[in-house]
């Protein structure tokens, strides 16, 4: 299994830290920047500002570009869900009775569902400090041995 590498500039990372961070920052100038403005079909004012928000912080990281605006849409849309399903939860509880049966709250799914949505969705944008280190796996395609690393990892082994 490959290391993770700390993608990292600051002042106190070491040279090829700072060299493999900028090759990804390069690599992603290629493309455009996420938009800003949510899309108009996101109508909850709540989740409009989220979106925006962590759009033009992702643009700033350098690492986020607009081929990643699925997973932003995704990662929002499910804590939109993630909210209301808890406010069901907060006003309900995890069971209800329905005809003299005790049923399960379907908040309880949803919220099961969008957490694991979030927790991928972040992941992927590089919300943990593992996920950031990954994406340095991308700095790693115009190095001159690359196409050598890619047979190797898709080889059938058998």
């Amino acid at each position: 299994m490959a290391q993770n590498i700390k993608l990292y500039d600051g002042k106190d990372a070491r040279k090829y830290q700072r060299e493999r961070t900028q090759k990804v920052k390069d690599l992603n100038k290629s493309f455009d920047e996420l938009d800003t403005q949510a899309p108009e079909f996101i109508t909850d004012e709540n989740t409009r500002i989220l979106y925006e928000y962590l759009a033009k912080q992702l643009n700033k990281s350098g690492y986020i570009n607009n081929t990643d605006s699925s997973i932003l849409l995704t990662l929002v849309i499910n804590l939109q869900a993630l909210q209301s399903a808890y406010k069901s939860l907060d006003e309900i509880g995890a069971v209800y009775e329905s005809k003299g049966l005790i049923k399960k709250n379907p908040a309880v799914d949803v919220i099961t569902n969008t957490t694991t949505k979030i927790l991928s969705a972040s992941t992927a944008l590089g919300f943990s400090p593992a996920s950031r280190a990954s994406l340095i796996n991308l700095a790693q395609v115009d190095s001159e041995d690359s196409a050598q690393k890619l047979m190797e990892m898709f080889a059938d082994d058998e």
